[in-house]
C-alpha cells in the first residue's frame, strides 16, 4: 500500500479499511500497485505514457470510490 499512501496520504486508513472489506476496491488497488511496479524509470520508454494514463485513471477511480463511501450513511 506504500504507493497508494504516497498519492492518498490523508486516506491511508480508509484505504486499508476498504481494501479489507470490499473486494472490488481491493482489486482496483491491486491493479494500481501492479501498474506502479511496471512503471519504467525512463520517461522515454514507449510504454511510459500508457502506464501513466492508466495510473491516473485508477487514481480517479479510487478518489471516486473513497468519496462515495465517505458520503454513505454507514461511513
Amino acid at each position: 500500500m506504500n504507493s497508494l499512501t504516497l498519492v492518498f496520504p490523508n486516506q491511508a486508513n480508509e484505504i486499508g479499511r476498504l481494501r479489507s472489506s470490499d473486494t472490488v476496491f481491493a482489486q482496483i488497488c491491486a491493479d494500481y500497485e501492479s501498474l506502479i511496479a511496471l512503471l519504467p524509470c525512463d520517461a522515454s520508454d514507449p510504454t511510459y505514457a500508457d502506464l501513466t494514463d492508466s495510473l491516473r485513471g485508477l487514481e480517479d477511480e479510487i478518489r471516486l470510490y473513497l468519496a462515495s463511501k465517505s458520503k454513505s450513511p454507514e461511513g
